[in-house]
């Protein structure tokens, strides 16, 4: 995939100053103002907040196609209300974990985070959305005051717009090596994240035992070095392991890749918990078929191992697994595609969770979700499968209506 780079404006110092002015002012403003909250949501953001305000590890989901502009409106309002009415202290993403690592750093020494950063490290698949976007201004007002954490769990490379991680990260990390050696290993890196291969040279075995043996000297170069302090030796050693996880998954079946990732994301989730020892209580936002508590049945080598049957085993009662789901309307997929939701059978979830509601949303929560049984729902995508629902999910919201997420591109 390749980069969408942001051009360097030439800005005169005094401009920045009035900017930067400007721009506290904001943040200062978007901390204490509520989020848009759409018509019909209010009561099942209240129950959900109650359900999940006690909780030690809140996952909220969405479909896999991550098109769903009302779950997402739903899920920005969510966080808002567990940040400022639950104490919530850290926020993490389905997103490019070296990304917030380097963000993390720019908070540690005191420079300036922009909203265009967070943006880029949570990635294209919800960057451009204009529900998405208040969530930025947000989380980077509470960032700036110290009021919560921001994280990435995602080890996968080659994301658009993502020049830390695809460049800068590769830079750092390759120049513990002896000069030879860092050209090398730097060629291989930058392939390999930009799929710069040819069909007369494709990716190969010996690639990869290659980008395999760059990390492992990187790993030991990087833990000998005594020039830095410890907490940025142990991010780049964290950044070269979660890079070699990515690489091992290469040429593996599909449903091992898929189980080996959620694996690393609950490693890369682990390690980010451990860098705040004294917060307690984590938002993480990612697809449904990850954050259940155990995995899709069809999906994968149907172990059920996924992100969060990681974290049920971890924090059992403390963690909380939110789906979504609607009984009409439209989402997207990819960049443009937009499709119209099957319609739901008569029995189905969605069906019966709104059927004696004149609501657009409602909650279902535990004894409600329990009570309800194997039935259809079109949870973890847009497509129906029967299945004991409480058994993967600790609630789920329901809207009458879905439609795609807002552009602004």
């Amino acid at each position: 995939m390749g980069l969408r780079r942001f051009p360097n404006a030439s800005v005169k110092s005094s401009v920045k100053a009035v900017f930067a002015v400007l721009l506290g002012a904001t943040l200062r403003l978007a901390a204490r103002s509520a989020v848009p909250v759409q018509a019909g949501d209010a009561d099942a953001l209240t129950a959900v907040t109650h359900d999940a305000c006690h909780r030690q590890v809140v996952m909220l989901g969405e479909s896999a196609t991550h098109g769903d502009g009302h779950t997402e409106a739903f899920k920005v309002a969510l966080i808002e209300k567990l940040v400022n009415e639950c104490g919530f202290d850290s926020v993490f993403f389905e997103a490019s974990h070296y990304e917030f690592v380097d963000i993390s750093r720019h908070f540690r020494a005191g420079q300036t985070v922009s909203a265009q950063q967070v943006s880029s490290a949570v990635g294209g698949l919800w960057e451009f959305d204009r529900e998405f976007q208040p969530l930025v201004v947000f989380l980077l007002a509470k960032a700036q005051a110290g009021r919560i954490s921001l994280g990435g769990i995602d080890d996968q490379l080659g994301q658009m717009g993502q020049d830390y991680a695809n460049v800068a990260m590769v830079t750092e990390l390759a120049g513990f090596l002896p000069r030879k050696r860092r050209q090398d290993c730097s060629l291989a890196l930058h392939r390999r994240i930009y799929g710069d291969y040819t069909e007369a040279a494709p990716y190969s075995e010996s690639d990869r035992t290659e980008l395999s043996s760059c990390l492992s000297d990187m790993q030991h170069a990087v833990a000998a070095d005594r020039t830095t302090r410890f907490a940025s030796r142990e991010e780049r050693l964290e950044m070269i392991s979660s890079v070699g996880r990515w690489i091992s998954r290469d040429s593996t079946p599909d449903a091992e890749q898929i189980v080996r990732r959620d694996r690393s994301m609950f490693q890369n989730f682990e390690w980010l918990r451990q860098q705040q020892p004294r917060r307690q209580k984590v938002i993480l936002w990612a697809a449904t078929v990850h954050i259940a508590r155990r995995g899709d049945p069809t999906w994968a080598d149907h172990t059920g191992e996924n992100f969060g049957w990681h974290i049920r085993r971890r924090y059992g009662g403390h963690a909380f697994s939110l789906g979504f789901s609607a009984l009409t309307g439209s989402y997207r997929q990819g960049r443009h595609n937009v499709y119209e939701l099957p319609a739901a059978p008569r029995d189905s979830l969605e069906a019966r969770a709104l059927q004696k509601s004149g609501s657009t949303t409602v909650y279902v929560g535990p004894a409600h979700l329990a009570a309800m049984g194997t039935l259809p729902g079109a949870v973890f995508r847009h497509s129906f499968q029967t299945l004991p629902w409480s058994d993967f999910l600790d609630g789920v919201v329901v809207f009458r209506e879905e439609q795609p997420p807002t552009s602004s591109r």
